[in-house]
């Protein structure tokens, strides 16, 4: 591809508006301006090879080419980030972003050994490289912010504490945290309490330190984490569990697996049992973007809102109440996003800067899509069986 060429098309795909602007230069040294002021950011493009490939698979040939360094920003990545998909939210589209964006299909289905090997390629890659920006309890998914410059350890202690509540535990009852983590969750609802929790991760780095910090809390009689799919639970369990709760989990299930899971969760509660499922959602069926599935979360699908509904449904559940937590995940990845910055060279150092140069653009692409894109968080609880003995009004922690 020319030059010639490449600026038409970059003409013709890239919005206009004036809220930001940038220059983009090209192989050859030409620039192209776009909004109005002076430049906030630079975009530059090494390489014509990366046009082809943009056209067929935008999503992933961008990412791609970020990673391997044929595209540079210089300037904030957020900023560049934010142009983007401010724009395309607000429909100032053109045929190359109305295109639709090649998603790759989930040729599977998702079964114990494969939904294994797609969690450990992301949550195993070192306990230390989550501490750099991570809270302190570890926590990898939303908080729950009441103000925007809350700590994130503040905020992701509200999650938790606002997430136990919605369950109304009682001293003595057995709790299953399903995808629990490093434990955070479970440790606090021992403590706060005084339930016996069992917590299920297929992470062999989240299984230690979890059941390092069970034993370092003296919680042994109380708290106790498996290595263990939710599908591998044994029959003696069941009817063992008065709640049930998940965070961030339900994202691994697959679109194969969602009556699954509602009918494995059936048979562990007990009857009037509650259960809380947190996930990363949507209000209608897509399919997931090809970027993420192959280099940040293989396996990943992001459930329809009426098909967690239907499903819990079908298998005996009783939908009682929903939250939409988007604007909160926004907050969270902004804070993943710095410290994770603060902490770049020395990640680079572990990793590489390639390395880098992947989870930066997952954490800024992820923010902007939670800012703009029709992404939701939502928190349901179910009970098995109807109850009519549920607050009339949602009590705030």
């Amino acid at each position: 591809m020319n030059p010639g060429q490449a600026k038409k098309i970059l003409m013709n795909i890239l919005p206009k508006g004036p809220e930001k602007s940038c220059t983009i230069t090209l192989w050859n040294g030409e620039q192209l301006k776009f909004g109005d002021g002076p430049p906030e950011f630079q975009i530059r493009i090494k390489s014509p090879n990366i046009f082809e490939e943009l056209l067929v698979e935008p999503s992933l040939a961008l990412g791609e080419a970020y990673m391997q360094g044929d595209i540079e920003i210089i300037g904030n990545l957020g900023d560049a980030m934010e142009w983007f998909y401010k724009n395309a939210a607000e429909e100032r589209l053109t045929p190359f972003q109305k295109a639709r964006v090649c998603w790759l299909h989930l040729k599977k289905r998702a079964t114990i050994k494969q939904t294994r090997k797609d969690v450990q390629a992301h949550y195993d890659k070192g306990n230390d490289f989550y501490r750099l920006w991570l809270d302190k309890g570890m926590n990898y998914s939303c908080a729950f912010f009441t103000s925007e410059d809350e700590s994130l350890e503040q905020a992701q202690l509200n999650k938790i504490n606002r997430s136990l509540k919605k369950l109304r535990l009682r001293a003595g009852q057995r709790l299953l945290d399903i995808g629990c983590g490093w434990g955070s969750l479970v440790i606090e609802a021992a403590r706060k309490y005084k339930v016996k929790a069992v917590g299920l991760t297929l992470s062999q780095n989240q299984f230690e330190l979890g059941s390092q910090r069970i034993r370092d809390e003296c919680l042994e009689n109380q708290v106790e984490i498996r290595l263990k799919d939710y599908r591998e639970m044994d029959k003696s369990e069941y009817k063992g569990y008065d709640r049930i709760i998940s965070i961030g989990m339900f994202e691994h299930v697959g679109k194969e697996n969602i009556s699954v899971f509602f009918e494995r969760c059936s048979r562990l509660l007990k009857d009037k049992g509650i259960m809380l499922l947190h996930t990363i959602g949507r209000t209608k069926p897509m399919e997931m973007d090809a970027w993420i599935t192959k280099y940040i979360f293989p396996g990943t699908y992001l459930p329809a809102l009426g098909e967690l509904v239907e499903a819990a449904e079908e298998t005996g559940f009783d939908f009682m109440d929903l939250e939409n937590l988007r604007r909160h995940y926004d907050l969270t990845l902004g804070n993943w996003a710095k410290r994770f910055e603060e902490h770049a060279e020395k990640v680079k150092q572990l990793y590489g800067e390639k390395f880098v140069r992947k989870w930066r653009f997952y954490l800024y692409g992820c923010q902007m899509s939670f800012r703009y894109n029709p992404l939701f968080v939502f928190q349901l609880l179910f009970s098995l069986g109807r109850r009519n003995d549920m607050p009339l009004v949602r009590e705030e922690p």
